[in-house]
């Protein structure tokens, strides 16, 4: 728990998500040398978000969305680009919606883009028919802000072709 105090105002629900939001915030401009950075992150306290989240249902879709900006804050950690790439993957034991899984693949996306990854991420993602038109987008859209080779736009044009999902496909086009 961040502020241990009973005053009204710190019990209102947007002081509450404030403090979280500005919390990652601070932490990463905290964490800022790279050479320790990821030892900061963890002294930091940056694990117990991620077992809050954790912790959630499905079910509570406010609280998970806004437990996922608060991972967007912490862009520069290790231990969120793992847990943010879980969940854009869907390889947690819990299966998440495509709404949350779009906003987990928009945190994550400075970090990957950043890193030259882009590709690696989300060119799967976009390219599997089985995902949700949202998830697929979202994708899309980060792969076109790195610098996509004539390879890859080869790939996703010769699968828009073939594509059944005309939200995807207007999308693209």
């Amino acid at each position: 728990k961040l502020v241990k105090s009973d005053k009204p105002h710190l019990q209102n629900t947007f002081t509450k998500s404030a403090i979280n939001l500005s919390y990652a915030h601070l932490v990463r401009r905290t964490c800022h040398e790279v050479t320790t950075q990821q030892e900061c992150f963890k002294a930091l306290h940056v694990e117990e978000f991620i077992n809050r989240f954790d912790a959630l249902t499905v079910d509570d879709h406010a609280m998970l969305k806004h437990l996922i900006l608060v991972f967007h804050n912490f862009r520069d950690s290790d231990i969120m680009e793992h847990k943010l790439k879980s969940i854009v993957f869907n390889e947690t034991p819990k299966k998440y919606d495509g709404a949350l899984r779009e906003a987990a693949i928009f945190a994550l996306a400075s970090r990957a883009l950043r890193k030259g990854l882009e590709q690696d991420y989300f060119l799967p993602i976009f390219l599997t028919r089985e995902e949700s038109h949202e998830v697929r987008i979202a994708a899309f859209d980060v792969l076109m802000q790195g610098t996509p080779s004539t390879t890859t736009f080869n790939k996703i044009m010769t699968y828009m072709i073939y594509e059944t999902d005309y939200e995807v496909f207007n999308y693209v086009y």
